[in-house]
């Protein structure tokens, strides 16, 4: 029957030889196998740290599951040998006899391991992760003991006993990250169990105990130690890595780049981990109103380029230093008309004049008003009336103006009515003047109109000698197209051939 439970049990635990000893919330569980030596400290002496032989192997594991970043849950065991001999001076038969025991022991437990690695004592993602272990279960041995263990009363007692007994532990370890599935294991764990009958002692009477002068007669409550090393299988989980770069701004950049490792969460940034600023302005996009133009920080990175106070964006006349009444346009003559729409934009004026005054009282506004600073009437675009008196000199003056035959030299004659008209285009310095000129329809008609605009041109230039801008002058030869007479006569050719101004505005 022991033997069967003893199978029974080691099954049991070779299904949970799976472990882990330090989850995280990236990976919730982990399998273990692990082995190693089993030193014995009892009632018959001490093996422990190689102290004395032998030391035997072992096996064991356990499954973990995370419950949060100090604790986890553990089912976990072991199966193996302990054992102790020593060499003692029988009494009885007057000789050293080498006696102990040597025990097969399986235990299953449930415990808690308590994670340094807990974000308080050091970071949940470290490499080097230590801990501390402690659980409760039950165990069982089948133990030989040599004959001579027990003195001649007790000749009838078994040299093979099994054992179920209750049984705690303690431990502590290193888990070693390699990936993040996998981590080595190193771990120290001493076992206690509550009926240590498997040394065969103190289950004998005292004096039935080996050497038992030297040992004296209270009982040890006996340990044996397992030095073990194993690999973990982390898995389920979130998904996530427990071997996370360190990114305390969480902005996908490792703390030892990041040359801004404080930057507020879901900000976009650059290869070293500062906020990203595409315009260069010195305002991150983030808190940039115009990303993608530079702009200054009194406007949340928006741009005033004219300088006047107001943004691009709400600027009207973005280029011209202006008024916030009027959206950033100026009103450079401060008559409540933007430049913009002001006629006038440097003399103040009226809204019914489009921002021009009417400064010589004419009734017709500076803007429209040819001789702005001379009352004068509409129909002359605000100049002078011309007088009945001066259209008659002009017209007399035209009737004395004479070329060469065919030619467009002016005879020596003109040269007096011409300075006529020059001292009236004086007079009225707005007034401009058109030069027509006329033939009669002797000869080709394309030689008339050319011969036309070559004296109109003529005339043109000597007033241009009497001190008159080209400006003022516009010369416009017809040819024979516009006869005032009858060209079948001489008289009438003699009409025909002339030279008209007209005085304008």
């Amino acid at each position: 029957m022991h033997q069967n439970l003893h199978k029974i049990t080691f099954l049991f635990l070779l299904f949970f030889t799976f472990s882990s000893n330090a989850q995280t919330s990236y990976k919730k569980y982990g399998i273990e196998v692990n082995g190693g030596l089993r030193e014995y400290h009892g009632d018959l002496g001490s093996a422990l740290y190689f102290k004395n032989s032998p030391d035997y192997q072992g096996i064991g594991g356990a499954f973990g599951m995370y419950i949060n970043s100090s604790f986890d849950v553990n089912i976990y065991g072991g199966a193996g040998d302990i054992g102790f001999y020593k060499t003692v001076w029988d009494v009885q038969r007057a000789d050293y006899s080498r006696v102990g025991f040597r025990s097969r022991v399986t235990e299953g437990m449930i415990g808690l391991t308590y994670k340094l690695n807990n974000g308080y004592i050091l970071d949940e993602d470290v490499r080097f992760k230590p801990f501390l272990r402690a659980g409760w279960g039950a165990m069982s041995s089948v133990s030989k003991f040599t004959p001579l263990t027990l003195t001649p009363e007790y000749e009838g007692y078994s040299l093979d006993r099994s054992w179920i007994a209750s049984h705690w532990n303690a431990g502590l370890g290193l888990k070693i990250g390699v990936t993040d599935a996998i981590d080595l294991v190193i771990s120290e764990q001493f076992n206690y169990s509550f009926d240590d009958n498997y040394d065969a002692s103190p289950y004998m009477p005292a004096g039935a105990r080996l050497n038992s002068a030297a040992e004296g007669n209270k009982p040890l409550h006996d340990i044996y130690a397992y030095h073990s090393f194993g690999i973990v299988f982390n898995f389920g989980g979130d998904g996530g890595s427990s071997y996370r770069i360190k990114d305390e701004d969480g902005d996908g950049i490792a703390n030892k780049f990041d040359m801004c490792p404080n930057t507020p969460e879901n900000y976009a940034v650059d290869t070293v981990g500062c906020p990203m600023d595409d315009d260069n302005d010195g305002i991150i996009n983030e808190e940039d109103k115009c990303p993608n133009t530079p702009g200054l920080p009194q406007f949340n990175g928006c741009p005033d380029t004219d300088g006047d106070g107001i943004t691009d964006a709400e600027d009207n006349c973005p280029k011209v230093p202006g008024l916030a009444e009027f959206k950033g346009c100026p009103d450079s003559d401060g008559d409540g008309i933007t430049d913009a729409d002001d006629k006038c934009p440097l003399k103040s004026g009226t809204l019914e004049g489009q921002g021009c005054p009417d400064s010589d009282g004419d009734g017709v506004y500076d803007h429209l008003d040819v001789c702005p600073t001379v009352a004068g009437i509409k129909e002359n675009k605000g100049c002078p009336e011309i007088k009945q008196e001066v259209k008659e000199k002009i017209k007399l003056a035209a009737k004395g103006i004479f070329f060469e035959t065919g030619k467009e030299v002016l005879k020596t004659e003109s040269f007096e009515n011409l300075d006529v008209l020059a001292e009236i285009l004086n007079e009225y310095k707005e007034a401009k003047v058109i030069i027509e000129g006329h033939t009669d329809n002797q000869g080709d008609d394309a030689d008339n109109l050319l011969l036309s605009q070559k004296r109109t041109e003529s005339v043109k230039n000597y007033l241009i000698t009497k001190g008159i801008s080209p400006e003022r002058m516009s010369a416009i030869g017809y040819g024979e197209t516009k006869p005032v007479a009858d060209n079948s006569t001489r008289r009438g050719r003699s009409f025909n051939r002339r030279v008209d101004f007209k005085l304008v505005y």
